[in-house]
């Protein structure tokens, strides 16, 4: 099973874009609470790429947001290394109240 569930709040300003297809995109910065509080640092930031209707939507900073999605792995070679990425995929957003 690939997915994701976060609950967090919309960290920074949202990223909106297309696709070189023309594809609309946002991009949102989600800050989700730790379970275990450090001292230094008590959440965590996952960026949650959207698409099309979902992507179109307003979304601000400080909006409590329910997201769940896929995750979508690549890699790629540069300069004789090898490097991997995660990018998480939103396929629905609920705004929480």
């Amino acid at each position: 099973m690939n997915g994701f569930y976060l609950l967090g709040k919309i960290a920074s300003e949202p990223e909106k874009g297309e696709t070189i297809n023309g594809t609309k995109l946002c991009r949102l910065k989600i800050s989700v609470d730790k379970t275990v509080k450090d001292q230094d640092d008590n959440s965590d930031l996952f960026e949650v790429t959207l698409f099309r209707n979902l992507a179109e939507a307003d979304y601000e900073v400080g909006q409590s947001v329910g997201i769940n999605g896929k995750m979508v792995s690549s890699n790629y070679e540069k300069d004789g290394n090898q490097y991997y990425n995660v990018r998480l995929v939103g396929n629905n957003v609920s705004v929480i109240a």
